[in-house]
């Protein structure tokens, strides 16, 4: 379709318009459909369009031209290759753009190898171009081949290679949701797979109780969290997660968030070593943050013990008791070795804290909770790969309000308002609510119920 059908396709022109306009484009309208605009307006457009079509062939005629001085595989041709990019862009010619993109890449390889770190930046446009038509078999190779490029070009670093699989791996986990039914689990248990690999590379390259394998190793910690909450799910994803997770390996639910409580022990013996205490205070709240979820009686007298850490390591007395006064989602979606991260990315989330008055309960809004899917609505949102941190995932929001019990229990979840409105929402966030665990409110050294808590909860619809 030409640029000028696009822009007339859905006109709807007058009787006396037609009058005041050529024949020719009075037909044009009739042919391309209905919207209302001015003589002007559209013989703007029409010179827009001869204007793009002129470009287009500027454009077409130097490439012509290089490929006969210096042959079809020049790096000259990359610049007007550039330009005619950004040209059909302009109008959302996505198929165009790919085959141009190609040619990039075909060009890239030519002249400086297949790991050239150069063809990054068409691989990423490769990725978005792709994911704006939803061919998310194409995004998937585009990021493997990324990967691919860091992985085997000499000139890479540990953590390049680490970041590249890093964000495979969370592409994997974002398409859970985007791509179909039937794909989720694949793309969880490449996702699994991938992170073995990455603590392989890490392991290769770190010694065993370095600092530096801590983030990887709760990742993996998560995933048990993870593999549960898929196998608990009582729908048509925990019947495929029965046929993809448990048939072959036969593990049951809990024993997989027990091994996640091991690796974070195993977190804690790595950071005792390199002597922070507020570090060590952090690793001993994600002990009882396991021990939480398992239902273990010691959490509490852990916790107690992150706060002796804390004062020991000259933590201010009061940012203690704010930290413990401010109950939270567990398990934490990401790893933080002080008081003052885990704080401001709760503040990031939206997390806002108001003392309340004459003895009163604080009012605390929670913040955003998204869950990571409908079936597994007390499940964290993995983060997306970063060059794609506004992806759409057609979120469904419900504002909720609630308390917390003693024990980190939720009790009285109501769903006042979602958008879209929807009862069966406001239902799927109650349940959702009624599942999640929290880490307790601590006042002194005793745990505390709590009322007057509110929490903005997202989760992706099923397709």
């Amino acid at each position: 379709m030409s640029l000028l059908q696009k822009i007339l396709r859905s006109m709807f022109v007058s009787t006396q318009t037609a009058r005041r306009i050529p024949p020719f484009l009075y037909l044009l309208f009739c042919l391309t459909g209905n919207s209302v605009f001015s003589a002007e307006e559209e013989l703007s457009r029409v010179r827009i369009s001869t204007e793009y079509t002129r470009q287009v062939n500027l454009y077409l005629q130097e490439l012509e031209a290089l490929e006969r001085r210096f042959g079809p595989y020049d790096r000259s041709l990359l610049e007007p290759l550039d330009a005619l990019i950004s040209l059909h862009s302009s109008v959302d010619d996505f198929a165009e753009i790919n085959s141009l993109l190609g040619r990039q890449l075909q060009l890239v390889h030519v002249t400086e190898g297949p790991n050239a770190f150069s063809q990054l930046p068409i691989l990423e446009s490769l990725i978005r171009n792709n994911l704006e038509i939803k061919n998310f078999e194409s995004v998937t190779n585009n990021f493997e081949n990324r990967q691919y490029v860091f992985l085997q070009n000499p000139d890479s670093t540990v953590e390049q290679k680490l970041a590249s699989m890093d964000d495979l791996r969370n592409w994997y986990l974002t398409a859970f949701n985007l791509d179909t039914k039937q794909n989720r689990l694949p793309y969880f248990m490449k996702s699994r797979s991938l992170l073995q690999q990455m603590l392989a590379v890490a392991s290769d390259a770190y010694e065993e109780m370095e600092e530096r394998m801590v983030p990887l190793l709760y990742k993996e910690a998560l995933e048990k969290y993870y593999l549960m909450t898929l196998l608990s799910s009582v729908d048509e994803l925990g019947s495929d997660a029965n046929d993809f997770i448990f048939v072959p390996e036969r593990i049951q639910p809990m024993t997989y968030l027990r091994q996640g409580y091991e690796v974070v022990k195993d977190i804690s013996d790595i950071v005792r070593l390199n002597d922070d205490k507020e570090a060590e205070g952090m690793a001993t709240v994600y002990e009882a943050d396991y021990q939480m979820l398992l239902g273990l009686g010691l959490a509490r007298r852990t916790y107690q013990r992150a706060m002796d850490l804390f004062a020991e390591a000259g933590v201010q007395e009061q940012k203690i008791i704010d930290f413990f006064s401010r109950p939270t989602v567990i398990p934490a979606r990401e790893y933080y070795t002080s008081i003052d991260d885990a704080m401001s990315a709760q503040a990031a989330d939206g997390y806002v804290y108001t003392e309340g008055e004459d003895g009163e309960d604080p009012k605390i809004h929670m913040g955003n909770y998204i869950a990571w899917n409908e079936s597994v609505p007390f499940t964290p949102m993995p983060n997306p790969p970063n060059m794609l941190s506004d992806v759409e995932l057609g979120l469904t929001r419900v504002e909720t309000k609630f308390r917390i019990s003693s024990r980190g229990k939720t009790r009285g979840p109501d769903a006042e308002t979602s958008d879209p409105e929807s009862v069966r929402a406001r239902r799927d966030a109650e349940d959702a609510l009624k599942e999640m665990v929290f880490r307790p409110r601590f006042v002194g050294t005793r745990w505390r119920p709590i009322s007057n808590l509110t929490m903005t909860y997202w989760y992706p619809t099923e397709k």
